[in-house]
């Protein structure tokens, strides 16, 4: 069929039919993952290795100093037990408010820290987002409980619009990340010749799960820079083809499965935390009929949107 941006744009798609299930599993997994991150035992790690180049943030010194007290003692532990109550979907409208401001100080404490804020970068806006969502209508003790009432059609477009915006999230995050690798043109031309990426997967070998798993690399990697001149243009490819996300949902799959199989092949070669990470904001990408259907969501309008 021909592409038809007008309709099948992001902005129209968020008009559509959605499913009240796939926000909720989007928040019980959310909540699954900041309460896996923030239990790293990196932060009282950081408390002990002082490290003098501190990296700047959005807050001022005071606040910085503040948290930094605060971050292993107190906000580690509230940023655990409320994603808990978020992945319970117990008290959902007025945690989340909390959980988004304790989760935003304690990555900030690790990003001044440790200039690695993966979950940061990911997570802080979809969780923002949820604040005026109706994420907890399913799967939650809040409907259990009776403490919300949720709508009366599951596939309401009160549950397609926040879907829609954390795709586009994942979106502008990918092309920004393949825009960085080219701009300014001798840091492109650096990463297309594949010098990068050899670098990287050479320093980090040791710490690979590869090497765990064989005890050896997978070639000589001081060797063959066409593979790695490859590997470096096939990442651009990938993350700049993020943005017919914005387009058209036609390509969502083949962007799921590009993502998944280029974080996978970063997991063994040693560059962890992204790829659950991409996982979780991928789900966006799957079509809300696929959980109208395995939840029972009944619903017409669904089933004949094929490729919105």
């Amino acid at each position: 069929m021909k592409l038809n941006f007008k309709e099948e744009n992001i902005l129209s798609r968020m008009k559509l039919p959605g499913s009240v299930h796939q926000l909720a599993l989007f928040r019980i997994l959310l909540g699954l993952q900041i309460f896996y991150s923030s239990g790293s035992k990196v932060f009282p790690l950081i408390l002990e290795v002082q490290d003098p180049s501190i990296t700047k943030n959005i807050f001022p010194t005071f606040l910085n100093q503040f948290i930094e007290t605060i971050a292993v003692p107190f906000l580690q532990p509230c940023t655990q037990v409320l994603s808990i109550f978020l992945v319970l979907g117990l008290f959902t409208r007025y945690i989340l408010p909390f959980l988004f401001i304790s989760f935003l100080f304690l990555f900030s404490f690790f990003y001044a820290s440790h200039n690695g804020p993966v979950p940061w970068l990911y997570v802080w806006f979809p969780l923002l987002l949820l604040n005026f969502t109706l994420c907890s209508d399913a799967i939650s003790l809040d409907k259990l409980f009776g403490i919300v009432k949720p709508r009366s059609q599951p596939t309401s477009n009160e549950y397609r619009w926040p879907m829609e915006v954390i795709a586009a999230w994942l979106a502008y995050i990918y092309i920004a990340a393949g825009v960085a690798k080219l701009v300014p043109i001798y840091k492109g031309l650096l990463w297309m010749n594949g010098g990068t990426s050899q670098e990287i997967l050479y320093y980090r070998f040791l710490h690979s799960i590869y090497f765990y798993l064989f005890g050896r690399p997978l070639f000589d990697y001081t060797q063959y820079p066409w593979i790695f001149a490859l590997l470096s243009l096939g990442s651009v490819i990938i993350e700049l083809a993020c943005i017919m996300i914005l387009f058209t949902r036609r390509f969502h799959w083949p962007i799921f499965i590009l993502l998944i199989l280029m974080h996978f092949f970063l997991y063994l070669t040693g560059v962890m935390g992204f790829m659950q990470l991409a996982i979780l904001l991928s789900i966006s990408l799957i079509h809300p009929a696929v959980f109208a259907r395995l939840f029972k969501e009944q619903d017409n309008q669904m089933a004949r949107q094929t490729y919105l």
